[in-house]
């Protein structure tokens, strides 16, 4: 059975968040993001060494649509950044290369 048939097909996100990241991404540093931007085309690249990686991506990204607990923005809207490390820890359910691009998601309300 393939991996796209393992992961979770019903989602669902809670305001503390408790379903962000599992226990395979966090267990196995084969799973990661690595985001690049091209400057000449205006290119932004998010590349995920697994599936499993885009998943857990999504579910964050998911969670914070819904809850909106990321920082505040002047006083609206918020912010989600995903920021490399070099020591492989994942952060909200994601592992960010230490040679990626930082990656800000910003939002208004509305």
């Amino acid at each position: 059975m393939s991996i796209k048939n393992q992961l979770p097909k019903t989602i669902t996100v809670t305001p503390d968040g408790d379903e962000i990241g599992s226990p395979e991404v966090a267990n196995g540093i084969h799973h990661f993001l690595s985001a690049s931007v091209n400057v000449a085309n205006k290119d932004i690249c998010l590349s995920f060494s697994t599936r499993r990686a885009m998943y857990d991506f999504a579910v964050s990204l998911l969670q914070e649509a819904v809850y909106g607990n990321g920082g505040m923005v002047n006083g609206k809207g918020g912010l989600k950044e995903f920021l490399p490390s070099n020591d492989e820890r994942v952060v909200d359910g994601v592992r960010v290369k230490a040679d990626s691009s930082r990656v800000f998601v910003f939002y208004d309300e509305g």
